[in-house]
C-alpha cells in the first residue's frame, strides 16, 4: 500500500472546500468498510484520503414534513434499530440488519453504501422500493437526483444551468441525504436476501417490495425491486403494473411473480447464474409478499 496524504474535515463546508477542485486521487471515506478492501488489494491508489467520518451534520434519521430524511453518514445499525424507519420503511430496516457483521454494520453508512454502488449493496435494493431520493452537494451547490437514476446516464441541467451526466457522483461532490415519502396507514414494505452463509454474506439476491393497499383491498401501488441481478438495483415495472388495482389472489401473484423471474432471466441471461436466480427469485419474492399481507393482517386485527 502506498503513502497517501490524510484528511479529517469536521464540518461539511470544511469538506467540500477541500475537494472543490475535483482531483482524481481525492478519495473519500465514511465507514470505510469498502474501500480498506480495495487498498490492500491495490485496486485503487489514491494520493489524498479524506475521512467524513467526524462530519456529524451528516448523521441524522428525521421526519420532515412528509419525509423521512437519513443523512449520508448515518450507520447500519442506526438504522435497523430506528423507530422512523421501522414505522415508515421497514424494508430499508430488514435490508440494514443484514448487511455483514455486527462491526460492519456500526461502521458502515447509508451513504457509503449508495455511492459505493456494489451490484449486491442490501439497502440499495431497498432505497430502490422507497423511491428514495439524493441530496449532493459541491461547493457551487446542490442537486437531488433519484436513487434508481443515479447510476444510470440521465443529462440534466445543474447549478447554474450548464448540462453534466447526472449518473454517479463528480470529485468535487458529497453525497449529504436520502430521503423518501413518509409511509401511510394501508402502505406496508419488506425485504428478503438470500446469500451463502448467515453471516458475513454478500448477497446472491435481494427482493425489496413496498405495496400501498386501497379500502378495497387492491394494490393502489407497488413497487418492486431487485438487487445482485445486474449491475446495480433496479424496479420491475412489469411486475408491478400486473398487480396494481388488482388483489393478490394466488392467480395474481403467480402472473407476477412469473414476470418478476422473466425480467431477471432477460438481465443476466449470459451468466453462469442466470438458471439459479431465474428460480430463485420467484421463492424470494414470494416471501416478501407473504411478510407484506402478514403485516397488513396484524395491523388489521390490533
Amino acid at each position: 500500500m502506498r503513502e497517501f496524504e490524510y484528511f479529517n474535515p469536521g464540518s461539511l463546508e470544511e469538506a467540500l472546500s477541500f475537494i472543490q477542485e475535483g482531483k482524481d486521487s481525492v478519495y473519500l471515506i465514511a465507514g470505510g468498510t469498502d474501500i480498506m478492501l480495495e487498498l490492500h488489494s491495490k485496486t485503487i491508489e489514491p494520493e489524498v484520503m479524506v475521512n467524513l467520518k467526524n462530519v456529524k451534520e451528516l448523521s441524522y434519521i428525521k421526519e420532515e414534513g412528509d419525509f423521512v430524511r437519513i443523512g449520508a453518514n448515518t450507520t447500519f445499525t442506526q438504522i435497523e434499530k430506528n423507530e422512523i424507519i421501522l414505522k415508515n420503511a421497514k424494508a430499508l430496516a430488514q435490508a440494514s440488519a443484514k448487511v455483514g457483521s455486527t462491526q460492519i454494520r456500526n461502521l458502515g453508512t447509508i451513504g457509503g453504501n449508495v455511492v459505493t454502488g456494489s451490484a449486491c449493496g442490501d439497502s440499495v435494493s431497498a432505497l430502490v422500493a422507497m423511491e428514495a431520493m439524493l441530496v449532493i452537494k459541491s461547493a457551487a451547490g446542490t442537486r437531488e437526483v433519484k436513487l434508481e437514476e443515479f447510476y444510470y446516464p440521465n443529462p440534466e441541467p445543474r447549478y447554474d444551468g450548464c448540462y453534466i451526466n447526472l449518473a454517479g457522483i463528480a470529485k468535487d461532490e458529497i453525497l449529504t441525504e436520502i430521503y423518501f415519502r413518509k409511509s401511510n396507514a394501508q402502505e406496508y414494505s419488506a425485504f428478503r436476501k438470500l446469500g451463502k452463509r448467515k453471516a458475513l454474506a454478500k448477497s446472491i439476491l435481494t427482493v425489496s417490495m413496498r405495496i400501498d393497499f386501497a379500502k378495497d383491498n387492491t394494490v393502489k401501488q407497488a413497487k418492486i425491486a431487485l438487487g445482485a441481478v445486474g449491475r446495480h438495483p433496479y424496479s420491475v415495472t412489469t411486475a408491478e403494473d400486473i398487480i396494481t388495482g388488482k388483489t393478490l389472489s394466488d392467480e395474481v401473484l403467480e402472473s407476477c411473480l412469473d414476470e418478476i423471474s422473466d425480467v431477471v432471466f432477460n438481465k443476466i441471461r449470459d451468466r453462469a447464474s442466470c438458471p439459479f436466480k431465474k428460480e430463485s427469485v420467484k421463492g424470494l419474492a414470494r416471501e416478501v409478499f407473504g411478510a407484506i399481507t402478514g403485516q397488513k393482517a396484524y395491523e388489521e386485527v390490533r
